[in-house]
């Protein structure tokens, strides 16, 4: 069993910090861990929101907020290079989170390119620089069919890219119950398909639910996609968060 998602945010980047991760994955009998951070996180990634602070005053005291606790990237890999020089009873990985700007693809793939990090998780937060997530009434006289149509226009962007390994949470977009007038079949499928080509994990993201919704998994097991699980978890007691129930659904026949 693995949790791929699990963000250390809210702590000390020391070992004594992550290893309260690694006891709770211990007790929940996990196989492997991927400790991670949003890319917000780091001072490096902060040109790739520049379209998006200045998008709406809401979204530029959001980002204005995040940069004084901001890391630098080298940092995180101290961190991630004094943990993998010690030993576990479960095996620890080390990741990032990134929001994907297609307009600064370049910028994150320099980022990346060095093959640090063990999981490079891709996530769409932003449709055309807008966040979608953050609050329902933000789509108040919105367009949900142009919304969901650039959404996933940008998550077959994200997965073609060739930058990642893991889409994370691949119908982040429903988190509202908010849904367009057309059937979404062909949508899922053409980013499955996408997913499997290009090699990479479709998240099953326990954060709420058993990850995808029920139309969209089906597709993605006919299709024959590999899975990615995890939990999200932003604190410690969520690590390993239902990833026994999702494992089960993903490999019941």
């Amino acid at each position: 069993m693995k949790d791929l998602h699990i963000h250390i945010e809210r702590g000390a980047y020391t070992a004594e910090w992550v290893e309260k991760f690694i006891e709770k994955a211990v007790e929940k009998n996990l196989d492997e861990i991927c400790l991670l951070e949003h890319s917000i996180r780091f001072r490096e990634f902060h040109p790739t929101f520049k379209e998006a602070r200045e998008y709406s005053l809401y979204q530029r005291k959001w980002f204005d907020s995040k940069v004084p606790s901001a890391h630098s990237l080298n940092e995180f890999k101290a961190l991630a290079d004094e943990i993998r020089s010690r030993e576990y009873s479960v095996k620890v990985s080390f990741g990032l989170e990134i929001c994907w700007f297609e307009q600064h693809s370049d910028i994150i793939r320099e980022l990346t390119c060095d093959g640090f990090f063990d999981y490079l998780l891709g996530s769409v937060h932003w449709v055309d620089n807008w966040t979608f997530n953050q609050r329902k009434y933000q789509w108040l006289g919105k367009d949900f069919n142009h919304i969901y149509k650039r959404y996933f226009e940008l998550e077959n962007s994200l997965v073609q890219s060739g930058i990642f390994d893991i889409i994370a949470h691949p119908d982040l977009i429903t988190c509202h119950g908010l849904y367009p007038d057309y059937d979404l079949t062909d949508t899922y499928r053409e980013l499955c398909e996408n997913v499997k080509k290009n090699n990479m994990l479709l998240e099953m993201n326990t954060s709420k639910g058993l990850g995808v919704n029920k139309q969209f998994f089906d597709i993605a097991k006919n299709v024959g996609v590999n899975f990615s699980t995890g939990s999200d978890a932003h604190r410690v007691e969520d690590v390993g968060r239902k990833i026994k129930e999702v494992t089960e659904l993903i490999d019941h026949k």
